[in-house]
């Protein structure tokens, strides 16, 4: 390292090239600096997202949210078995209504055989898209149950069966 009586005996003997060294000097000590402050604020903003999404996975908000979601799932599950029920009451109900002409549906009057079977691919119908969409609302539960982020929100010990009973053929 050089004294500052030997700068002061470079710079009277030349003045401009010393000057330019100074310079350069503090051009490229800005240049690292930058570059150390640069890679230092890179390096912390992975350790930034990383918290924030921590923060956005396991916060209050988004466990209460989570919360909510599975409690909304298990009502909405229950509620759609209740309409499996009544709807394969309705089915058994329509079979009873039309007994009244008999066990034989060969020997119904046309319009009636007509009407029973109407009626009864509408009820059909309706038994199936209700029972989609109980197993859609299950496999939705199910699949977030078996999340690792949401494992600790689903408060219920036993997952709903992921089919109800296949529709009784006729």
């Amino acid at each position: 390292m050089r004294s500052s009586q030997e700068w002061s005996q470079g710079f009277e003997r030349d003045p401009v090239g010393t000057g330019k060294k100074a310079v350069w000097a503090f051009v490229f000590f800005i240049i690292a600096l930058t570059v150390v402050i640069g890679s230092v604020g890179w390096v912390l903003g992975w350790f930034s997202e990383a918290a924030q999404v921590t923060q956005e996975q396991f916060g209050p908000r988004a466990g209460l949210k989570k919360y909510e979601w599975f409690v909304e799932q298990s009502n909405a599950i229950t509620k759609m078995d209740q309409d499996v029920e009544l709807f394969k009451s309705r089915k058994t109900n329509l079979k009873d209504e039309y007994m009244s002409y008999g066990e034989d549906r060969a020997k119904w009057p046309p319009h009636i055989q007509v009407e029973y079977n109407r009626q009864s691919s509408q009820v059909r119908d309706d038994l199936v898209a209700v029972l989609s969409q109980r197993n859609n609302l299950v496999r939705d539960y199910n699949a977030a149950s078996e999340k690792f982020n949401w494992a600790p929100f689903n408060t219920k010990d036993d997952k709903p069966p992921t089919t109800y009973e296949k529709v009784e053929a006729e």
